[in-house]
């Protein structure tokens, strides 16, 4: 399967070996998990928002609109399919499917897919206040998540 590589995507992997490694297999580990979930993949979306991650619109074979996305490998999105397990859809997309070794995710397709940075500041105010309650949530024991204070040391 030929695939496009964004050019943001290809930037962001040019200095770093081991991101270099992980663009020269994207083609191979698309075409097997569209071909493991019985995908047809549109063409990735480029924008200024995604620079660390292969994302792509995609019907399921039963013709549900979702969205494949594989993240480079990168602390912040360490435990990214974890926390989409973890809240389940509330308040964020569906985690369909996930493949942890490839850090790839089959996400529901949210529509409109309105950009919170579109709506003007209070109506984005609004939707945070919504959401932050909804987010605060104590995984239980044991989970892999870290705490905030490790993540913001340095």
């Amino acid at each position: 399967m030929a695939i496009r590589i964004p050019k943001r995507l290809q930037e962001a992997c040019s200095r770093i070996p081991d991101r270099q490694e992980w663009v020269r297999r994207l083609p191979d580990v698309v075409s097997e998990l569209a071909a493991r979930w019985s995908l047809t993949l549109e063409d990735p979306l480029e924008n200024k928002e995604i620079s660390i991650a292969w994302v792509a619109p995609a019907v399921r074979g039963d013709g549900a609109r979702a969205v494949l996305k594989l993240g480079v490998p990168h602390m912040e999105a360490l435990h990214e399919i974890d926390g989409l397990r973890f809240w389940n859809g509330n308040p964020t997309a569906h985690l369909l499917e996930a493949d942890d070794g490839f850090n790839a995710m089959l996400l529901e397709r949210c529509l409109p897919g309105t950009h919170l940075r579109d709506l003007p500041e209070p109506e984005q105010d609004a939707v945070m206040a919504d959401l932050m309650p909804r987010l605060w949530r104590v995984p239980p024991m044991p989970h892999p998540f870290r705490p905030l204070s490790e993540m913001t040391a340095n």
